[in-house]
C-alpha cells in the first residue's frame, strides 16, 4: 500500500511506479501519452493531426501506455492523447527502438517510442472513471490551494472520515482480483494498493495526484514554514496542508467512486469539502 509523505512527491513518482508494469510490444503501437505540462518534454506543444517527434535517441522517451487505465498520470494539470507509434525505417531507429525495450517485461502496459502521430486529445477526467469531471474539481481546488483553506478544510474535516475512507478502500478491495490480501488493513491516508488488480485505486491516479498537488500548493504558499525532516530525513507535510491533503483524497472518494460509500460515510467524507467548495 502506498500512503502519502511529502518526499513521495519531491522529486519523482515513486508511489504509483510502485505498480507499474512494463512490456515489449510490436514497432507499431496505438496507445495514450500523459504530458505533465514540462515545456521540454517532446509533446509539450503537440497537436492533434500533427507528429511528434524526440530530438534524439537519447531518454527519457515518449511513453505510450496501451490501456487507458494504465495511464501514469504524475502531475497535474496535464493533456491526454491517442497516438499511434511510428514504425522504424532505418536500421539505427530500429536499433533505439530495441535498446529502448530492453529492460521492459514481458506481458506489460507501455512501451517507449521516439515518435508518434497524434489522434485524438481526451479529457484527462478520462483518467479518473466515470464520475472523472467530479474529480477535477478536486483536483483543481487541491492545486490552487491556500493556506487559509487549508485551514479551513483540516478543521472541517470529520473526526470519523479516517474510518469511513477505510470501509471505502475495503469495498473496492473486495472486488478486485487480489485484493483480499489487502482488505482490513489500515487504509487511512491511502494513495494507492498497486498489487490489488489492474489499477491502483477506485479513481486511478486522483488519489496520489491530489496530494502531489497539495504538496505543491504548501511549497508555492508555505514555503519551508510547510515542512519538516523527520528522523530518515525524509520530508513531512506540516499543518493545516496535511490534513487538508487528506480531506480532500476522501471528498475525491466519494465524488469519483460514490458506489463504494453509503449515506452516512458520504457526509462524514464530504463535510471539508462541502464546508469550503464555493469559497
Amino acid at each position: 500500500m502506498i500512503s502519502p509523505a511529502a518526499s513521495d512527491f519531491a522529486g519523482g513518482d515513486r508511489a504509483l511506479r510502485a505498480g507499474a508494469v512494463g512490456t515489449i510490444v510490436p514497432w507499431v503501437v496505438d496507445g495514450f501519452v500523459y504530458v505533465k505540462g514540462d515545456p521540454d518534454e517532446p509533446m509539450a506543444g503537440a497537436q492533434v493531426g500533427a507528429r511528434a517527434r524526440m530530438p534524439s535517441f537519447d531518454p527519457p522517451w515518449i511513453v505510450v501506455h496501451h490501456r487507458l487505465d494504465a495511464v501514469h498520470a504524475v502531475r497535474w494539470p496535464g493533456r491526454l492523447f491517442r497516438v499511434r507509434s511510428v514504425p522504424a525505417v532505418t536500421e539505427e531507429e530500429r536499433a533505439a527502438l530495441a535498446d529502448a525495450a530492453q529492460n521492459l517485461r514481458v506481458g506489460a502496459s507501455y512501451s517507449r517510442v521516439f515518435a508518434v502521430d497524434v489522434l485524438e486529445e481526451l479529457r484527462p477526467a478520462v483518467l479518473f472513471g466515470p464520475n472523472g469531471d467530479a474529480v477535477v474539481d478536486v483536483l483543481e481546488r487541491a492545486d490552487q490551494l491556500t493556506e487559509s483553506v487549508a485551514s479551513d478544510l483540516a478543521v472541517a474535516r470529520h473526526p470519523d472520515a479516517g474510518d469511513a475512507y477505510r470501509r471505502a478502500w475495503d469495498r473496492w478491495l473486495s472486488g478486485q482480483p487480489n485484493g483480499a490480501v489487502y482488505r482490513d488493513g489500515d487504509h487511512d491516508g491511502v494513495l494507492a494498493v498497486p498489487g490489488a488488480g489492474p489499477v491502483g485505486s477506485p479513481i486511478g491516479p486522483a488519489f496520489a495526484l491530489v496530494w502531489r498537488c497539495v504538496t505543491g500548493s504548501a511549497r508555492q504558499r508555505g514555503g519551508s514554514a510547510a515542512f519538516t525532516v523527520d528522523e530518515d530525513d525524509d520530508e513531512i507535510l506540516l499543518e493545516p496542508w496535511s490534513t487538508a491533503g487528506v480531506a480532500l483524497m476522501e471528498s475525491a472518494m466519494v465524488l469519483g467512486a460514490p458506489e463504494l460509500v453509503d449515506d452516512a460515510d458520504r457526509a462524514v467524507l464530504t463535510a471539508a469539502w462541502q464546508a469550503v467548495r464555493r469559497s
